[in-house]
């Protein structure tokens, strides 16, 4: 493209020579305009022959962008960071627009310093987490107005998870930063039916009309309280019950990701940072500075 290029630079300084200097005839009797008609036509070949270098020029440079610049620029942006001493509060935000369409893949994606030169890899996460269990990993993929958390630190459940319905119950003894969403469904929108409507339950079923959403109960039940009733709060009212009356709801998932980098020690400089985000062919995506 450079060898092109110069050929093409060559040839419009040609034309710009021919017309600068004035057309005469070939017996040499005179100019062939008068000077001040020569001058016009001089003056607009200087600006033709500028304007068409100037076109080459942004040509060249759409060009070189395409050689460095991803797929993705203008549709993945590193919109934020949290910058923070402590590595489970220190995180980048990257988003992606709303107007992105399919999927895209982002685990392998390197962020990378310019300054110190610190780079990591987005590594790969849970789909949908389970507690008490160990949970496969797989390649992150991103959906249009989809936002991740690359956070520094070591997750507060041991793994990467796309955030759902029913994550806000993770975050009643667990400190998560970004603070998760508690817009759990509420227990009184449940399904009562187990629990017998009878005198004895009318308690029980205000209590349960009062509970908070993504909260579990803690303290010991009341004596009168039926059996179905007391199961339905302690055995139904949690995070591992949520998911497995929901997780085929439409709107079970959340347009979010909790992504976790396991470091111990914060990674990017507190000012005069620049963080360059890369996609999996190496190319730039985003560039953020601070």
């Amino acid at each position: 493209m450079k060898d092109d290029s110069i050929g093409i630079l060559v040839l419009l300084g040609i034309i710009a020579i021919a017309l600068f200097g004035g057309a005469k005839n070939t017996n040499n009797i005179g100019p062939i305009f008068s000077n001040n008609q020569a001058q016009t036509n001089v003056e607009q070949g200087i600006q033709d022959t500028q304007n068409q270098i100037n076109d080459l020029k942004q040509q060249l440079q759409i060009e070189e962008d395409k050689k460095t610049q991803s797929q993705y620029k203008g549709i993945v942006t590193l919109s934020y960071i949290n910058r923070s001493t402590d590595p489970s509060q220190e995180y980048v935000t990257i988003k992606v627009s709303y107007g992105a369409v399919g999927t895209i893949p982002v685990t392998g994606w390197i962020l990378k310093s310019l300054d110190s030169g610190t780079q990591v890899t987005i590594p790969k996460g849970t789909y949908l987490f389970f507690t008490g269990m160990m949970n496969a990993e797989d390649d992150i993929y991103l959906n249009a107005n989809d936002v991740l958390y690359l956070i520094t630190g070591i997750s507060p459940v041991g793994a990467s998870f796309k955030v759902n319905k029913c994550s806000g119950y993770l975050g009643q003894f667990q400190t998560f930063i970004p603070y998760l969403n508690t817009n759990c469904p509420a227990p009184r929108n449940e399904d009562l039916s187990s629990i017998p409507n009878s005198v004895r339950n009318g308690a029980c079923l205000d209590y349960i009309d009062s509970m908070n959403q993504c909260q579990i109960r803690t303290e010991s039940p009341l004596v009168n309280w039926s059996s179905e009733c007391i199961d339905f709060i302690y055995n139904k009212i949690n995070y591992p019950s949520c998911v497995d009356i929901h997780k085929n709801d439409g709107d079970f998932y959340e347009k979010e990701w909790r992504v976790y980098l396991k470091r111990s020690e914060s990674i990017w400089r507190d000012k005069r940072e620049t963080i360059v985000l890369y996609d999996n062919v190496g190319k730039i995506v985003d560039t953020l500075k601070y």
